[in-house]
């Protein structure tokens, strides 16, 4: 699943605090920026709690739009 800046926004996240997560647990930040989204699993594999939390909370918003 792909999780977008929209999401992050919506789950608490903001531009400056994904500069820093983003170089905390070594992910590409250039790459999101570039492709518009990150994969769900490279969050979660974090194990980060709002980066968990955030994709949840898309998890949720995509059942709700395919039920």
């Amino acid at each position: 699943m792909k999780i977008t800046m929209n999401d992050i926004r919506r789950g608490g996240g903001c531009a400056y605090g994904l500069r820093a997560f983003f170089t905390r647990y070594n992910l590409d930040l250039a790459a999101f920026i570039r492709d518009g989204f990150i994969e769900a699993d490279a969050l979660r594999g974090t194990g980060d709690a709002l980066a968990i939390h955030i994709v949840e909370l898309a998890e949720a918003r995509q059942g709700e739009r395919n039920g």
